[in-house]
Parts: C-alpha cells; structure tokens; sequence
C-alpha cells in the first residue's frame, strides 16, 4: 500500500527503503511496534494480552515471540528488569 501511495513497485520501494533505514519496511514496522511496547511495559500496568492488541497484534503468542526475538527477552522479563529499583 506504501509503495502505490508513493507510484512505486513493492520490491523498489522496499529495496529504496531498506537502503535509507538498513530493514526491510516490515521489519522496520516491527521494531516501531516494539518500541511502543516497551513503553507500554515500562509505564503501564497493561497485561502482555492488552499491550499486543493496543499495538495491533492480536495473538499474544506471536507478540511475545516477536517481542523476544527483537529485544532479547521476554516482555516479562523487560518490564521485571525496568521496574527493579536501581542502587
């Protein structure tokens, strides 16, 4: 859909994209989506279920193995390690 906005074939706007920003666009929409679930983690008292659904994942499975995947740990383990008080 981005690529016809902008009069561009799929694979050369993914190509022209992946070259400015180094990911792929869904890649890149990943990790956005990621971010916002970070700080969902870190500053809300969501569930891991309402987070994937307000950032439009619906299987909280494939959150939590795309979560894992990009950050290194799971969404519980992050939002255990960002609310642990430092010394």
């Amino acid at each position: 859909m981005i690529a016809e906005n902008v009069n561009s074939s799929s694979s050369h706007f993914s190509a022209l994209f992946k070259k400015r920003t180094g990911f792929p666009p869904i890649e890149y929409f990943n990790h956005l989506k990621i971010q916002k679930a970070c700080q969902y983690l870190q500053f809300t008292q969501l569930r891991i279920k309402e987070i994937a659904f307000k950032i439009a994942i619906n299987d909280q499975y494939y959150f939590s193995r795309l979560f894992t995947k990009v950050m290194g740990l799971s969404p519980s383990e992050y939002r255990e390690q960002r609310s642990t008080p430092r010394v």
